[in-house]
């Protein structure tokens, strides 16, 4: 059955004239009549009445039009869902970030992308780095939040924003009267820090220790940023730690930054090279521009 001719069909069902229906259609009324003689034809019955004055629907007629305008529907269903699954705004994303990420700007950029792209199911894991990579090249998740650009081959990154690492000392202890602090100074301390086997940002910040001149002391070793805090105020000793993770946290501990060359805690989106979702690739831009734009705001 043709859908042209089924939506000539109907528009003679619902204007009851010929003259009316081509008309609408902005076509001459002789090949109008012809079509619906073809799908009369081709249906075996007889659809309409033609009388010299209007035109009446025939049962069969009826139930044409009924099940006409269901077809015309699904048929224009069908092309708002494929229009917006090719422009990215029906889906799944899959997103891997660590709890320090969430606690920073991820959370906005989240809320801003649900405004925009409401029907795109999107799913957050929960994961150290380490994990996200492996995500991500298992492609059982689409883009990652990590600090510090992957050297896996088949990864890209784009700079997603800038962040630095500051101290977290607890209120009580002498640092915390400071208005900064220089990274050599922390020598003495004992640390809290990430485990340097689950993310090279852990690397990173022990690298830059030695760099200051001394390998930290050691006191505690977690996963995730965002359990050092509690730590810190139980009395474990300093740590450093992007500068996201104050906020939400107890007034017991105190944040100051590094100076001079604090180490930065920058975080990036990664995304296989290969990556083809539309999905993917809009919330890309919009997390660049919407990130863009609240730097320049701020």
């Amino acid at each position: 059955m043709d859908l042209r001719q089924v939506r000539y069909f109907i528009a003679v069902a619902e204007e009851r004239s010929f003259t009316a229906a081509a008309r609408r259609l902005n076509l001459s009324q002789p090949p109008l009549s012809q079509h619906i003689q073809a799908l009369e034809a081709e249906l075996g019955t007889q659809l309409l009445y033609r009388t010299s004055r209007k035109v009446e629907l025939t049962q069969a007629g009826e139930a044409m039009l009924l099940r006409g305008r269901a077809i015309l529907q699904q048929v224009k269903s069908a092309e708002d869902e494929v229009r917006s699954i090719g422009a990215g705004l029906i889906g799944t994303l899959d997103l891997g970030a660590t709890g320090s990420i969430l606690r920073g700007r991820l959370a906005e950029l989240l809320a801003a992308y649900r405004e925009v792209a409401p029907l795109v199911r999107m799913t957050v894991h929960e994961q150290a780095p380490a994990l996200q990579i492996a995500a991500l090249l298992n492609r059982t998740t689409n883009i990652s939040l990590i600090r510090g650009i992957p050297g896996e081959r088949d990864l890209t990154s784009k700079l997603a924003w800038r962040e630095e690492v500051v101290l977290a000392v607890p209120r009580s202890h002498r640092l915390a009267k400071r208005k900064r602090v220089a990274l050599g100074e922390l020598a003495s301390e004992e640390h809290v820090i990430l485990d340097p086997d689950s993310s090279d940002f852990a690397r990173y910040v022990q690298t830059c220790c030695v760099d200051a001149g001394f390998l930290p002391k050691v006191s505690q070793q977690v996963v995730d940023a965002q359990s050092i805090p509690s730590l810190i105020a139980a009395g474990f000793g300093v740590a450093l730690v992007p500068q996201s993770i104050a906020r939400f946290t107890t007034a017991d501990i105190a944040f100051r930054p590094i100076r001079p060359s604090p180490p930065a805690a920058d975080v990036f989106l990664v995304f296989r090279e290969d990556e083809t979702s539309m999905v993917v690739h809009n919330f890309i831009k919009l997390a660049l521009r919407y990130l863009g734009q609240r730097k320049r705001v701020g």
